[in-house]
């Protein structure tokens, strides 16, 4: 099965705005410029949203996990 054009994007998105901070803050400010290109459309603003709500979604798990796997928090630790 082939991914769509929209999601190989979205997930191209998500990628460069996880590893590349200059590019997702200027995703988050000035979304034209980031992505070269003069106005973005409605359907355009909608998937920068959905890319920039899944890129703070994935930073929230990483950290969840990275505390229960230091265990930053006092609780049990997972690792022996």
């Amino acid at each position: 099965m082939r991914m769509s054009q929209t999601k190989k994007r979205n997930r191209d998105l998500i990628y460069k705005a996880l590893t590349d901070p200059k590019f997702r803050k200027m995703l988050q400010e000035k979304p034209a410029e980031a992505l070269g290109v003069k106005t973005i459309s409605l359907e355009k603003k909608r998937e920068i949203r959905f890319v920039l709500a899944s890129v703070k979604s994935i930073e929230n798990q990483i950290s969840i996990l990275a505390d229960e796997l230091l265990c930053a928090n006092g609780g049990p630790c997972g690792i022996a």
